[in-house]
Parts: C-alpha cells; structure tokens; sequence
C-alpha cells in the first residue's frame, strides 16, 4: 500500500500546480499610503495623487495601517477564451488570521473582490478576449508589528477541469490515508485511485492529450467511486462560518473593513458554488455593513431571502455572559432579535450562537426561554482546562430549572486509532477546514454517540481570514457525495440542524447540565482592565436610571417626551463594549482608549436624561409658597435609611444644615473634602421624597466612633462603632473585628482582615485573559503604611485614611463606618504603576460553611468553598456580580463591590481580586489611577435575612438628593412591593407603543406571593408578557403559568423561584401630582 499511496501523492501536488498555467508576473505595481477612507465604487479622487513605483522586493505593513496598490492586466493572446486569474502572495503563511494582510480588490473602479492569506484569487474574468485590458486597484490593510509584507502579483490562466480532477482525488486519498493499514476501504480506495490515475497522461502536461486524459479520468473517478463509498448513518452538519470578533487586536474601526471584506468573499464564493450555505450573528457586524457598504448590504438582504444565507444567532453581539448585567443581556437579545426580524426578514431567531464566549451563567437558561431562544450553541468549554466537559449535547437548566436544548459543536481533527478516554485534550474549533480529517475528528470527538447520530460542524477562517475557501467547498462537495471513510456530509443552516437533533435525537439517553457552564479558563477576564468593567456597571446603572426617571416623569405627568432614540443609542453603545473580548479586557489598549471615549458619550446623554427627566418631576410638584426642601431621589425599588452626599455649590449652599436647620429624621455630616452629607431615612421605593427644613434647633448627635485609643504615632489602636469594636495591630492591620451584636468575633484568630496581597501573575499563555493555579506561590504583603489616621467621624459615618507604598505604586483607603449599617466601607484610590502584578484583599473569617453564595444576573448560585474534586479545584477564581457570601447557620459576611468581578472563597478566606495588570495584548494595561469601592458586610443569619441584595444595591446605586424651594413635601413611589426578596431590575416604556415594561425578578430562591402596588397609576391594564414585550398568545416566547389579579392598585401575582417576570402596563390615569 506504501508503494501505491507514494504514486498518488506526487501526482496530487503536480495536479495542484497544474491549476495555473501560463503565469505573468505582474511587476508595475505603484503604491500610495491610505486611510481609513474607502467606497465601494473607487473614488478616484481621493487616490489621485501620492503614488509611487513598488518594487519586488520592497515590503509594506505595519500596525493598524492602509496603503493602495494598483497594476493593469492586458490579456495575452493564449489567454484567450480562457479563466484568467489574479494571484496575490504577501508572504503572509500561517501565522494567525488576525495578522495576516487583508485586502479589497477594485476591478475598473468597482469592488469586485477581497483577498487575503487564504483567499489568494481575484478571478479577472472567466472566458478572457485578446487584447483585454483591466485596471486594478488594490486597498489594503496591515496589522503587523513591522512592514514585512511584499505584494507579488501573478496573472495566469485556471483551469476548472483541473482543479476539479484535484479534488476528486484528493479527498478520497487524504480520507483513506486516516484509515488503518489493514481497512479494507483504505485499501480498495488506494487501490482505486491507482488506476485512475494510471489513466492520465502525464508525458506532456499541458497537451491537448493532457487534457483528454484529465477528462477522461474524471469521468471514471464520476461512475466508479460511488460504488466504493458505503452508506454511513453519522451525518456532520455543516454550516459555513466567520467568527469576527468584533475587537481584539485591532480597533473597532477596522472591524467595519473586516465584515465588508469577509461578506464580500461570501457572495463571490456564492457565485460560485450554489449549493453553499453560509450563517454569520452579531446584527452589529451587519449594521456597519450597512453603513460602510450598503449596496453589499443589500444583496446580503437577496440571499437571505432566496435562502442561501442564515442570519441567526440572537444577540446584538456575541458578548461576555459573565460580567454583562441580566437587563444587558436580555437588550443584547431584544435589540439582535428586532433586527434580524426588521432589517434581514429573518421572522424567528431560536438559536443563541456564542461559540467563543469565556463562560455561562446560569441565569442565561431563563433569559433565553422567555426570549424565545430554545437552543443554544458553543464550542469554548472544550478549553477546560483540567476537566474535559462531558457532554456535548444535553439539556442545560438554569437556576429556576428552565432548560435549552444544547448543543456543542465537537470539530477537530481526527486522531487515528484513539479512542475519546485516550484522546489528550478536548480542544474544539469554530474555525473548522472542512476536510475528511476534520469531519471524522468531529464525530469523533462528540461524546454522547448514543443520543444522536447527527452532529454540527462550522468551517471557515474568522477574524479578518475571509471565512470559507474555495477548497473547503471543493472539499465539501465530495464529501456531500459520498466518500469512504467518511460521515455523510449536509449543507445545513444551524437552525434547520437543531430542529433535526430534536427530532431524531434519542430522549432517553439526553443527559442534563444543572447551572452555570464554568470555562476552566480565563479567569483573568473577570478582573483584567478594570477601568473598563468600572464604565460597564456605572453605565448599566445609570441606563436603568434614564429608563425609569423618564417613565416616572410621564406618570407624574410632567411635559416630557420618552427619549426612546437616545436611550437605544446609549444602550447600543453599551452593548458593543460587552462584546468578548472588550469587556473582559482582553483586547488592545486602542480597543479601551476608545471605549472610554463611548462610555464617556452614555454618561454624558444618560446622565443629561437623568437630569432633565428629575427636573420635569419636580415641576410637577411646584406650589406657591417658598419653602426650603430636600428632593431625594429613590432608583430602587425598595425603601432604605442611607447616605446621599451633595458636592460642589449645593454642599457650600447646605452649610446652614448643620446649623439646625436641617429636616428632622435626617442627620448631616460636613466632609474634609467640603462635601456634605445626609443620613436620610426611609427613602421611598422607586420614587422621590420631599423633606421641609425644620426650624427647631437640633441636639448634638454622637458620632459614630467612639472610645478611641491612638499609639505614640497617632495610629487607631482601637474603637467602638455602634456595631464592632475594631482592633488594629502596629502596622496599621485590622486584627480584631468583634461583632457587638452577637459577642463574637469575625476574623480568624490571629489572622487580619483587608489583608492586600500582591502575587506574581505570570500565566504560561494568554496574558491578559488567564490567572494560572499556581499564582499564589509567590506573594508579597501591600504594606509601607505612611499614613493612618481618623479622617473624619460624626453622626453620618466614621473613617480612617490609611496611604501604603509597594514599590512604584500607591493605594489610598478611606475605612468608612456608619450608625444605620454594619457594612464596612473601604473607599479606595489606587495609583498603579506595576506589571504582570495581581492585587487582592483577603478577609480569613471564622465563619464555618462548605458552600458559598454568589450573585450572578437576577439571582445567585451556590459554589463549593473546599476542592474535593478537580472541578472544585478548578473554580480556584470565579465571578460574582454585586456580592458574595459565606455564612453559618444564624451568622455570615458578605464581601461587595461596585466593580469587581473576580473572586473567590476557600478556607473560610474570602478574597476579591482588584487589580490584574498583564502585558499582552496591551502592554500598559491597568496602568494609572483606580477608584473603588468594596465592602465587608457582617449579618445575622444567611444572605437572606441579612439584606445582603438590598446593601449590595445600596452600595452600587446611592441616593440622588437635591437642594429645592417651593416644591410639594410628600413622597411619591412608582411603585412598592411588599415582598422582601422580589427586586424590579427595570421601568422602562415598551420599545413599540406607549405602554410600559417592569421587570421583576425573585432573588431568595423561594416561591412566592408577590403584592406589587401602583401607587401613581389608579386605572390601568396589566398583562404578563415575555422578554420581548409580547403578551399574545400567539406570539410570546412561553406559556404564562400564573395569572394578574389585580385589586384597586395592587397587582397579585405567583413568583416561582428566581422567576424573571415581566409585565406591560398600559395606564389609563396616571395621579401625576
């Protein structure tokens, strides 16, 4: 056989060569530097001026840059009637897809093609005539480190018949090459091949016996090698495809020029190949095509409709389902859903597409049900570190037990004579080649062989690597034939593949993942780029403020216009900085430069909302006389006793406060800094409250620390709080946190609490995205404390300023106290100058538990504190949103943030990582100044009965309060709801009508009668509806299992456990004021 396969190769790559014949290098190229500037029909002039000769030998490139090529083609007599290609070699060779050479090429002023590493061809014409003259131009595009790319240009004819017999025979041969020795289809296709090939004739490649021979040959190949291809029962679905990252290692300018280009290859491949089928997501890649090529646009439009293309997929964008917020996620698919339906006629989207998303959580279940999502696609959990995921198609259930049939796509290549325990990673691509290796590798790999026989393959080069090849569908159409060895292949979009699998699948053997799909990978997304995450949770925050101040001005009945298109603008701005590899930090730093100029703009126009929607509600509340007031304003939905701070003017206006004449039930506090703040009790829920000064002089209010003892330097020693004695040892560490609640202490003996450490961070691989196990090998204590001194202390809150040094960088913490609360505030500024450095607080607590409580989007999960097992061990850093909790039967501790993402909880240790500082893919990452806040949190009882939810919102989203004259003094709720663990996460108006949204969820984990009351709203119907707004029937993404009763203006409703529950409001009369 060795002898036989040692024939057929050599006249398998002469075959390849012979493609090309009659070759003419094309040496007049000229070269001029471009922009960012480009059309789809050329705009001469623009490139009028500015060029210059190119030699061979000279090189062009370099990072993020264009430059503009052209050269003219005149066809050669023996060219004539023939296919006359133009061949483009940069030098460019298997290095990654992001960094290869991309370009458009214009034939006579019209964009007629786009090349790259993997698409070297620009077909010139398909039957050329003499004396035919082509003027080409080329733009181009270099992400290199260095101008090491050449520009060598070759006409030459292409002959099809050629090519094809190529493909014939490779196929068959590279199939039967991953067959054992002794398989008897190897042998037969080895023995077949010989002969077919004994039957060209190679004494004169290029003579028209040649050519005879050829024809004859794939003829034979035609008639025979069916009869030597047995049926197989596995079939690989197979779905072109490119993943584009939407940013990464190149701005997101330039990401607009890489979906125009790999679309454009699509529709030229199209052309081509009629059976092609072809799926891209992200309606955000097909928005900039539309705003950069709208003609390519449009005929992206013409295949949907004819069927050749799959626009599907479900979100905005594919974005991090870690650290994105549950509202953003359910934007991400509303907005993704109306644009696939509006502007690509694709009426119903069923599959969620995240194929390199670093980790799901299990909120996402619940959130795609009721958005009417029913499956759900990935391949990134084949990273896993240490534990193979062992499942590649089951039903995945969230944390209220809904549940989406997934299913993860296994390609890769095939490893022959191994068996799936022997195999040496679970790696999978979504980048796949589709060739005979890779679609056996995918059924190969799939391990749940007995639920289906039918598995899912996509293939195509992404990020700027143009998607599928010609090859790949020369490739594909053999296989879809029949060849031995090899699973059938099928063109088949992915959702017409999921309708298949469940159908055909067997139920019986469908295993189930309960909660969250961990990546044993990455971790360092949760804390990488800091800043970033900063802007992410503000600007979440701050959209839901605009949303439901604008509504609260229309109940109220103010003269104020919903700025719906403002707000979608925001959010869109929002969204694509959650994309995968923007929000988790993994990008370059032209990537955050930019998105800090975004999320500046959402600021700027949502906090503008913010505050003209404010001001409309007080005009409301105008009356004759000139009383002086407070206006507070309330987001939450819930009432609260908290601190709201002025600044500025209004705090130097609000001095007199201090004097007495402040509204009773609210205390005051002058700062260092010349602010002022407020104790305010019992603000109203989603609403504002109006207090009246009070004209009686005020007794003097005992400060919240007392008995405190200094060392000979000045350094706290110890005090009391109305909640702790507070111990301090000599280097400025908390040593003793005694709980005067419940007599006990907090801290482990011995140990101290806000311990900031410094480890090494340097991970073997992917430096911005990973925190390696072994990090904690070596560490260092963030000590150097200069300064450490009460820095202010009244009725309001105490603090300690403390100031650390550690080598070039220094962390400023204000340790605030409060009467109201015994959450620890530790308000931190930090000037950091280090890198590949990891900063961390730690709390070492003598709080006995074996699991843990996370919040994640609209509830929270349970993880193991202990590593019993390598999937324990694994989750050695993990991602909690607003908190996390450890807690004894009757006593715990919450660790929050208004920022932080990554953490973890081992040994009774709780730690929060605060700052991750890699060098690659930008170099300066995390370099400069942060601002944040954490706190330590002790309660009675667990996370429930401690109000844990309520103090991680008071933390994140304080009162708003301004100094007012001659408005109404009441309070005023949007609404109220009776129920301790039923939060409203968003009040916003219907994205089509004038009714509105409110979004409720259940955080307790507990089944319940919900009494949610409408105070501003006496006449009004309600429905339940889906995450799409839908109430029909006929159109909502899932069957209402409770219904609304309402009484006067109270809604009753059942709550299942971490219930997402939404309904449209439609007022009939709103009280207004």
């Amino acid at each position: 056989m060795d002898a036989m396969r040692n024939r057929i190769r050599p006249v398998l790559d002469s075959l390849r060569q012979w493609r090309y014949s009659l070759k003419e290098e094309l040496t007049e190229v000229e070269i001029r530097p471009g922009d960012y500037h480009f059309s789809e029909t050329l705009n001469q002039d623009q490139i009028r001026d500015g060029w210059m000769p190119f030699g061979s030998c000279e090189t062009w490139g370099g990072r993020d840059r264009h430059f503009w090529f052209r050269t003219r083609v005149v066809i050669k007599r023996e060219w004539e009637g023939k296919e006359v290609r133009v061949t483009l070699n940069t030098g460019a060779d298997d290095i990654w897809n992001t960094d290869n050479p991309q370009i458009m090429a214009y034939k006579d002023g019209i964009l007629a093609g786009t090349m790259d590493m993997n698409h070297q061809d620009l077909i010139l014409t398909e039957k050329a005539q003499e004396r035919g003259r082509f003027e080409l131009v080329f733009y181009a595009y270099s992400n290199s480190e260095n101008p090491t790319n050449f520009f060598h240009l070759t006409a030459a004819v292409y002959d099809r018949e050629i090519a094809g017999l190529y493909y014939d025979l490779k196929v068959p041969f590279e199939a039967a090459e991953l067959l054992s020795e002794e398989n008897l289809d190897r042998i037969e296709v080895m023995k077949f091949l010989n002969t077919a090939i004994s039957g060209l004739d190679l004494r004169k490649p290029g003579s028209e016996e040649f050519f005879r021979s050829v024809k004859e040959v794939r003829e034979y190949v035609k008639k025979n090698l069916p009869k030597i291809c047995r049926s197989q029962r596995v079939t690989v679905h197979s779905i072109g495809h490119t993943h584009i990252d939407v940013a990464w290692k190149w701005p997101l300018r330039q990401t607009r020029q890489k979906a125009v280009r790999s679309f454009r290859t699509v529709l030229n491949l199209m052309e081509q190949y009629p059976e092609y089928k072809f799926m891209s997501s992200q309606p955000q890649l097909y928005e900039f095509v539309r705003e950069e090529a709208p003609e390519l646009f449009e005929k992206i439009r013409e295949k949907i409709q004819e069927g050749r293309w799959e626009a599907e997929g479900g979100m905005w964008l594919e974005p991090d389902c870690n650290l994105a917020s549950g509202e953003s996620l359910i934007r991400h698919i509303l907005y993704g859903k109306l644009f696939f339906e509006k502007e690509l006629g694709e009426k119903k989207q069923e599959v969620l597409w995240l194929p390199d998303v670093f980790g799901y959580s299990a909120a996402m279940p619940q959130i795609m049900k009721k958005a009417g999502l029913s499956y759900f696609m990935t391949t990134k959990l084949g990273w896993n570190e240490y534990n193979v995921f062992p499942y590649d198609t089951f039903m995945w259930k969230g944390i209220d037990g809904s549940q989406v049939l997934t299913h993860l796509i296994t390609t890769r290549n095939y490893l022959p004579g191994c068996s799936l325990k022997d195999m040496p990673n679970g790696s999978t691509t979504y980048n796949g080649l589709q060739n005979p290796s890779q679609i056996k590798g995918t059924w190969q790999r799939y391990q749940n062989k007995e639920t289906s026989s039918d598995v899912l393959t996509c293939y195509g080069y992404g990020d700027g690597g143009g998607g599928p090849t010609e090859e790949m569908l020369e490739q594909s159409r053999r296989m879809e034939e029949g060849v031995a060895g090899v699973p059938r292949v099928h063109q088949t979009f992915v959702k017409d593949f999921f309708h298949i699998l469940e159908d055909n699948m067997d139920r019986k053997c469908l295993p189930s993942w309960c909660g969250e799909l961990y990546l044993e990978f990455h971790r360092g997304t949760y804390t990488s780029q800091a800043k970033n995450k900063k802007y992410n949770r503000a600007c979440e925050f701050l959209m839901g403020d605009a949303e439901f101040y604008s509504v609260l001005a229309k109940v109220m009945g103010a003269k104020y216009e919903y700025p719906a298109k403002d707000l979608e603008k925001n959010w869109k701005l929002l969204l694509i900085n959650q994309f995968h590899d923007i929000l988790p930090g993994s990008s370059i730093k032209d990537v955050y430069e930019d998105s800090a100029v975004q999320y500046e703009e959402i600021i700027q126009s949502a906090g503008r909302i913010v505050n003209e929607s404010q001001s409309a509600v007080l005009s409301v509340l105008e009356e004759e006389n000139k009383k002086e007031c407070l206006a507070v304003f309330n987001p939450l939905s819930f009432g609260r006793t908290s601190v709201a701070e002025l600044s500025g003017e209004e705090a130097v206006m609000a001095e007199e406060y201090r004097n007495g004449s402040c509204p009773e039930n609210i205390s005051v506090q002058k700062t260092p800094d010349g602010s002022t703040l407020f104790l305010i009790k019992d603000a109203p829920s989603k609403g504002i409250g109006v207090y009246e000064y009070s004209s009686s002089v005020r007794a003097e209010e005992e400060p919240v620390i007392t008995s405190l003892m200094t060392d000979e330097r000045g350094w706290p020693v110890s005090f009391d709080t109305p909640f702790f004695h507070m111990e301090f040892d000599g280097q400025g560490e908390i040593c003793g946190i005694r709980d005067l609640r419940e007599d006990r202490e907090l801290l482990k003996k011995g140990a101290v609490g806000n311990e900031l450490l410094v480890y090494e961070d340097r991970p073997m691989e992917f430096d911005a995205w990973n925190i390696d196990a072994g990090y904690r090998e070596k560490k260092w204590k963030f000590g150097g404390v200069t300064e450490f001194y009460l820095e202010e202390n009244g009725p309001v809150r105490g603090c300690l300023f403390i100031r650390r040094r550690f080598m070039d960088s220094v962390l400023e913490q204000k340790i605030c106290f409060y009467p109201h609360t015994s959450r620890i505030d530790f308000k931190t500024k930090a000037d950091w100058n280090e890198s590949q450095l990891l900063l961390r607080t730690s709390f070492p607590l003598d709080i006995q538990s074996s699991e843990a409580d996370f919040e994640i989007q609209f509830g929270n999960v349970k993880r193991p504190v202990h590593k019993n097992t390598t999937w324990d061990q694994a989750r050695f850093e993990v991602c909690a949103h607003k908190w996390m909790d450890l807690s004894e039967y009757g006593y715990g501790a919450a660790i929050l943030n208004d920022c932080k993402y990554g953490c973890d909880i081992h040994d009774s240790v709780m730690s929060l990582t605060l700052i991750k500082s890699g060098i690659f893919p930008d170099p300066q990452a995390d370099q400069g100044l942060h601002e944040f806040t954490y706190s330590l949190y002790p309660h009675r009882g667990d996370f429930r009965r401690g109000g844990v939810i309520r103090e991680a919102y008071d933390l994140n989203c304080p009162l708003i309060i301004q100094r007012e004259n001659g408005i109404k003094t009441e309070s005023w709720s949007f609404l109220r709801i009776a129920e301790e663990n039923i939060f409203t996460d968003t009040v916003k108006k219907a994205e089509e009508g004038d009714d509105l949204i409110i979004r409720l969820y259940e955080a307790y984990g507990m089944r319940t009668r919900v009494h949610l009351e409408l105070p501003l709203l006496p006449d009004f119907e309600a429905a339940v509806c889906d995450l799409m707004e839908q109430t029909d029937l006929k159109t909502i993404s899932f069957v209402p299992e409770t219904e609304l009763c309402r009484k006067g203006q109270t809604l009753e409703f059942e709550m299942k456990p971490y219930e997402i529950f939404s309904i449209r409001l439609t007022p009939k009369v709103c009280t207004g004021k």
